[in-house]
């Protein structure tokens, strides 16, 4: 959970973007960013809408939709696509770069940060001549069987 100093930074932000715009500032459009930043995880569509509805708001899944492709152009969250077809999102605002490991058999998502990306990130840059903006990496998984054999009965 993002502390209440930290997420009304997050919350200017977004007034900035909204006001460069010229879109209005709803109390849906706060609930939604609120909602997100109050929670670690990565969230599709029908977590998110769920969610809210336990804590009370009443919006539909379209607003939500429309709402989060706002907070992506604002760059306060990010969209991931792990592989089943439903896109997930995460807040990104204070949060460093990190890549994601994807265990199949139990729909976990791990994240984890390993500074030897960065120099395969630089050596790339200086190889081509260029420079990456930005990158996703995901390895998917399975949790490790131990082999019948080797299982302790109790």
């Amino acid at each position: 959970m993002v502390r209440a100093g930290n997420f009304q930074l997050v919350k200017k932000a977004f007034d900035e973007y909204l006001d460069s715009k010229g879109l209005r500032k709803t109390t849906e459009r706060y609930a939604i960013l609120e909602e997100i930043y109050a929670h670690e995880e990565h969230m599709d569509v029908d977590t998110l809408h769920f969610k809210m509805r336990l804590n009370n708001y009443r919006v539909s899944k379209a607003t939500i939709y429309n709402n989060l492709d706002l907070l992506l152009d604002a760059n306060l969250i990010r969209k991931h696509q792990f592989g089943k077809g439903t896109a997930h999102y995460e807040r990104c605002f204070f949060r460093r770069k990190h890549d994601h490991i994807i265990l199949t058999d139990t729909g976990e998502i791990m994240e984890f940060c390993d500074p030897r990306i960065q120099n395969i990130k630089k050596t790339i840059e200086e190889t081509f001549g260029i420079v990456v903006k930005r990158h996703s990496l995901y390895f998917y998984a399975v949790h490790r069987r131990q082999p019948e054999s080797l299982k302790i009965e109790d």
